[in-house]
């Protein structure tokens, strides 16, 4: 296997500043270290990579991108970047980190201690539903799970069965209650399915390109 380069840094995501380095072990491309810079209020999640494109068909790349997240976000508030988040040094990521302090802020204080849950609610093959009980489950569904999470969005509804595509930013203390309602509205409504999905990293709540004024990538 080829030593990862010295100077260029592939940023996974940003966790908050923390006293010392943290090293996450062998879990980057290739089996690369991990580990964090000191980019003062914060500490972008790096490993020294090649500085190229990462192509966004390259599925291997994209789950190694994914794990990383999703290992450090086990102990840590977690801002995830875009895949393909490459800088030639360190100094240029000191300078984007500057330049987005302001919204990296922002960002960290909205997620700090939060998960995202998401949310599918999926009406019967057969039709004929009663639109005034779609509506109802609609509508309390959102009430109820909104009384638990300090943020929601709706994504899109890429099927004509599809009532409700919904990401939740969840305190982790309430993911239990969370995942309760959720059973509870499961047994209310039995006709209809509902797919429940994490914890995930916050994707749907943060800006993923906030060190790059490039809006290509993958999450």
């Amino acid at each position: 296997m080829k030593s990862a380069p010295e100077n260029s840094k592939y940023v996974y995501c940003i966790i908050k500043s923390q006293k010392e380095t943290i090293n996450f072990g062998n879990i980057g491309f290739q089996g690369h270290e991990v580990y964090t810079l000191d980019c003062a209020d914060f500490y972008p999640v790096v490993s020294s990579e090649p500085f190229k494109k990462y192509e966004i068909d390259n599925e291997e790349e994209i789950i190694t991108h994914q794990n990383v997240v999703n290992e450090v976000m086990k102990q840590y508030s977690v801002i995830p970047m875009a895949y393909g988040m490459v800088f030639k040094n360190k100094k240029l990521i000191d300078f984007s980190m500057r330049a987005g302090k302001k919204a990296i802020k922002k960002t960290i204080a909205l997620v700090d201690n939060k998960v995202e849950l998401g949310i599918k609610i999926v009406l019967p093959r057969d039709g004929g539903q009663d639109n005034q009980k779609i509506e109802q489950c609609k509508a309390e569904s959102i009430e109820r799970l909104g009384k638990i999470t300090s943020h929601s969005k709706s994504l899109n509804l890429f099927s004509s069965r599809l009532l409700m595509n919904t990401s939740y930013l969840v305190e982790k203390e309430k993911v239990q209650a969370f995942s309760d309602e959720v059973e509870e509205l499961k047994l209310d409504y039995k006709d209809y399915k509902f797919k429940y999905s994490g914890p995930w990293p916050p994707y749907n709540f943060v800006d993923i390109h906030i060190l790059s004024n490039n809006k290509g990538g993958f999450r």
